[in-house]
């Protein structure tokens, strides 16, 4: 164990305070709406803060280092399209706001209220599908990089995961999305000193022209220039750019974990209020961990896997004390995710799936308590498949790569049936079906090819998701209407001919 007596001190009273909100916070938790969507009451400031929570885990400090460490300084692309999608959604509304007004949980709900209850079904199997192969690399990779940290064996990365996953269902069963937000109030501040930290003294000790001289030796004009060898062929060139515009677009409309912090606010105002400014937050979100990335390349002696590039390198700069502070604040931002996915997912899987099966078996609507009950059964179902997911699949390529292509299985579809089903009045559910089939094909290839076709043609699997999810929802739309005109004038035509027949 590399963590000194002050270290463990600090992490120890952090995980204290975590349990206390979860306890404190069961006495408000009455009913699913609570536990959901903390019955709509979140404000803009607490509401930027958990946002800004949710979206920080360890793991995705691990895959923007990744890129840093890989890509250089071109990788710093990757983070202004999340910003830019961000307060183009808050200032204009586009999509969110008719979400936010339909007073919805789950985003399948939409699809219940706009094409039909097959339509939410087939979603919600998709989403869960999709997000949980999502949330399913998340133990593995950041309990290596917790015992990386810690100086824990490698050995005991399963004993990592239990604990860590551990300490978050209890705490996410006792309170919910209440003592989830309460608790980012405290990650905030400690993420912030952490990421402010590495990012000043890992320059003051690695320097910044030695950071320079490494990427640009090393890995040329590649490793500065994001569309080299051109616009058409670089590895962030166009086509990436425009799948990542379509992907952030379609997360920040459809992913699960950020609806639920959308639909936890107070009124729509608030909500796009809320989305305004949260992409400032998320431009540095990308680019201080793609920074210490590169800082990390500049500064590690011997080439490393990317995966364990960061947790390296903190370890080698950060002085014991500090060390704790900055280990606090990364296994709180790991806590808020995972309490938010595991609310996100099972939420899909109780509501959508399980609550969608039951009401048709039963022709009843069910209780909220027995919904509350459902889900708290479903939040432990998906962390024991997370724990086996994490141990038996192996990740091929860039980390970033994986997690965008595991939201694909449903993310085209999704962004391409609301975006139509809110502002196209043709839309059908035979274009839902369409869209959100053909927009998976895509991902599904990409994630069983190989890694060499995966590294080569990503952004195309990437944007071409969206492009067969638009044809699908034409096609299926115009093929369902051209069908149900027939039908009208076929019933128009025999109600004529019987017409004329009474009056002969």
């Amino acid at each position: 164990m590399d963590l000194n007596f002050l270290d463990l001190g600090i992490v120890a009273i952090y995980i204290a305070l975590v349990f206390m909100s979860g306890i404190l916070m069961k006495k408000y938790v009455t009913g699913i709406g609570d536990y959901l969507v903390a019955n709509r009451t979140m404000g803009f400031n607490l509401g930027i803060v958990s946002m800004m929570c949710t979206e920080i885990g360890i793991i995705t400090y691990i895959y923007y280092a990744e890129l840093g460490y890989k890509a250089g300084f071109a990788s710093l692309i990757v983070a202004f399209p999340t910003m830019l999608v961000y307060f183009v959604l808050g200032r204009t509304g586009f999509i969110i706001k008719p979400l936010l007004k339909m007073k919805i949980m789950t985003i399948p709900e939409f699809f219940s209220m706009r094409f039909s209850k097959g339509v939410r079904f087939y979603v919600g199997i998709l989403m869960a599908v999709g997000g949980i192969l999502n949330f399913g690399v998340f133990p593995g990779v950041e309990a290596k990089f917790i015992n990386t940290i810690s100086g824990i064996p490698e050995g005991y990365v399963l004993y990592t995961m239990v604990v860590l996953l551990t300490l978050v269902l209890i705490y996410t069963l006792l309170g919910g999305m209440v003592s989830v937000i309460l608790t980012n109030y405290i990650q905030y501040v400690l993420l912030s000193f952490g990421m402010v930290f590495i990012t000043v003294y890992g320059v003051y000790i690695v320097g910044w022209d030695n950071i320079v001289d490494s990427v640009v030796s090393n890995l040329g004009e590649k490793g500065v220039n994001p569309f080299f060898p051109s616009m058409f062929e670089g590895e962030f060139g166009i086509g990436f750019i425009v799948w990542q515009f379509l992907e952030w677009t379609a997360l920040l409309v459809a992913w699960q974990a950020i609806a639920l912090r959308l639909f936890s606010s107070k009124n729509s105002k608030t909500g796009m209020k809320i989305y305004k400014w949260s992409g400032l937050m998320f431009l540095s979100r990308a680019i201080l961990p793609i920074f210490w990335g590169i800082m990390a390349f500049a500064y590690l002696a011997e080439p490393v896997a990317g995966l364990d590039a960061l947790p390296l390198f903190i370890k080698a700069i950060t002085p014991n004390g500090v060390l704790g502070l900055i280990f606090a604040g990364l296994l709180a931002a790991s806590m808020s995710t995972y309490a938010s996915y595991l609310l996100s997912w099972s939420s899909i899987v109780s509501q959508d799936i399980i609550g969608v099966i039951i009401r048709y078996i039963t022709k009843k609507e069910i209780s909220s308590k027995r919904q509350l009950f459902i889900s708290r059964l479903t939040v432990a179902a998906v962390m024991i498949f997370i724990i086996w997911w994490s141990l038996s699949h192996k990740l091929e390529g860039y980390l970033y790569f994986y997690l965008q292509m595991t939201g694909m299985l449903f993310l085209p579809g999704a962004l391409v049936s609301i975006g139509f089903g809110i502002y196209w009045k043709k839309a059908q559910n035979a274009g839902a079906y369409l869209a959100f089939t053909l927009g998976a094909i895509p991902p599904i290839l990409y994630l069983v090819l190989s890694e060499e076709v995966k590294n080569t043609w990503a952004s195309e699997f990437g944007w071409g998701g969206f492009l067969l999810a638009l044809i699908g929802m034409l096609l299926g739309s115009f093929i369902q209407d051209f069908f149900k005109q027939r039908k009208v004038k076929r019933i128009s035509k025999n109600q004529g001919f019987t017409t004329t027949q009474a009056i002969g």
